[in-house]
């Protein structure tokens, strides 16, 4: 079977996975928030789900909260957002509650993670709180969005289906050194932005993941002011995490670049 094929046929079956559940979850969480201690507003999603780049286990899922709050401080809210969580949330399959300085985490028995970030509208823009947690600061949520929209078209289509496949391939790498999906998406934002070459679908995952072997070993910015860059988790440019991380992309570079229909199968079923 040639390449392409195979990855016709992942594309598929990772389209077809079930994001149901996912928004039964979130669901259930404004539902939990809105019986108890937090008026919504409304879910900006910030996660795949938004960017129509979402795979089932995949990938990660992030939404801005809302709330009619205007006078209340981030820290009153995560901490509101803990207890009502905690208190009201059905608990069948989930793990844990965690609450950072910036948002809470449900984490679920599956693996998967739903991150909540409270937000609040001042002056028709949206703000999230500031990296110690203390005031408030405007963000742009649908930033990238529209950036990875604009290269999406600009490439036929083609570069949405490309990260799909992507974050399946790179499932592959140690659990530890994993880039999270909007990591994924911005390097692909990056490496899509003047592509010249050819639009198969193999090109393309070759193309995204050799440019992923380079981006990696520097910060990438975040354009929605969110945070300052997408992958802190891996530390200053040139770190040893990002040198590992570089390494294990490489790896996955050289198998798909044999050409082995076998290899991409291999590497597309983890």
């Amino acid at each position: 079977m040639a390449i392409n094929d195979v990855l016709a046929g992942a594309l598929a079956s990772l389209n077809d996975r079930d994001v149901d559940a996912t928004r039964q979850r979130l669901d259930e969480i404004v539902a939990a928030l809105g019986d108890l201690l937090v008026d919504v507003d409304r879910l900006l999603f910030g996660g795949s789900v938004a960017k129509h780049t979402y795979v089932d286990g995949l990938s990660d899922t992030d939404a801005l909260v809302v709330v009619n709050e205007g006078d209340a401080t981030p820290e009153d809210l995560v901490a509101r957002f803990e207890r009502a969580l905690q208190s009201r949330l059905p608990l069948g399959d989930v793990r844990e509650i965690t609450a950072g300085r910036l948002a809470v985490t449900v984490h679920y028995l599956d693996g998967s993670e739903i991150q909540l970030l409270p937000a609040v509208e001042r002056n028709g823009r949206t703000s999230i709180a500031s990296e110690d947690g203390g005031s408030w600061r405007q963000i742009r949520p649908h930033k990238f969005a529209e950036k990875l929209t604009e290269v999406n078209a600009a490439n036929s289509g083609a570069v949405i289906p490309t990260i799909k496949l992507a974050k399946a391939v790179l499932a592959n790498l140690p659990e530890d050194q994993r880039l999270s999906g909007y990591h994924v998406e911005a390097i692909a934002v990056d490496a899509f932005r003047a592509y010249q070459g050819r639009r198969d679908r193999a090109s393309m995952l070759q193309h995204l993941i050799a440019h992923a072997e380079k981006a990696v070993m520097s910060p990438t910015g975040d354009i929605t002011g969110q945070s300052v860059h997408v992958d802190d988790y891996l530390g200053a440019s040139g770190s040893e995490a990002r040198r590992a991380v570089s390494l294990a992309i490489r790896r996955i570079g050289r198998i798909l670049d044999s050409g082995d229909a076998s290899d991409y199968g291999r590497l597309l079923n983890g």
